[in-house]
């Protein structure tokens, strides 16, 4: 190719006909948000309520696995059922060893996917990266209920925080006054 046969049909008043952006419509200016140490604090709690959840699901395993613990559970909720007047309408009137394990097999499969979704939103949080997915681990922390509830308190706590810490994700404040 000709470099100057190029350039040959280009005139000077050309250059006045290209869009060079207008100064006046758009702004130049770039909106920073101030970069906080809370979404670390909430990956940690959220990370530390997935890893009270994982142990809830190995001492679930523990049970399960356990023939005598299996039979003192079975136990221990007819007592309580008993004690409370709460009826069966089946037709046994207590509760079997073959009900406790599913209960348990249920709530160990539980515990494991809030688990995973905690040990995820923990991951992308400290990256600041999807804050619907974070949204979400925050919310199976909360209702994973592993370890006395400490885990639903962790989950909370890192949900406040998440919150708080939008504007880190690119989510900007929403203008309410309608």
């Amino acid at each position: 190719m000709d470099e100057d046969g190029d350039s040959e049909g280009w005139e000077e008043t050309q250059y006045e006909s290209l869009d060079w952006g207008d100064e006046e419509e758009s702004s130049s200016l770039v909106a920073l948000y101030p970069a906080t140490s809370k979404p670390s604090q909430a990956a940690l709690v959220l990370i530390i309520a997935g890893f009270i959840l994982l142990a809830t699901a190995t001492m679930m395993n523990g049970i399960l696995n356990d023939e005598e613990k299996i039979q003192g559970v079975t136990v221990k909720y007819n007592d309580v059922m008993g004690e409370m007047g709460i009826e069966i309408e089946q037709e046994e009137e207590e509760i079997d060893e073959d009900f406790v394990r599913t209960i348990l097999k249920f709530g160990m499969i539980w515990e494991l996917i809030c688990a995973i979704l905690a040990f995820v939103g923990g991951a992308l949080l400290m990256m600041r990266q999807n804050y619907n997915m974070v949204l979400i681990g925050c919310s199976a922390a909360i209702v994973g209920l592993g370890g006395l509830l400490l885990s639903t308190l962790l989950g909370a706590i890192a949900l406040y925080l998440t919150f708080q810490s939008r504007p880190e994700f690119g989510i900007a404040e929403q203008d309410e006054s309608w």
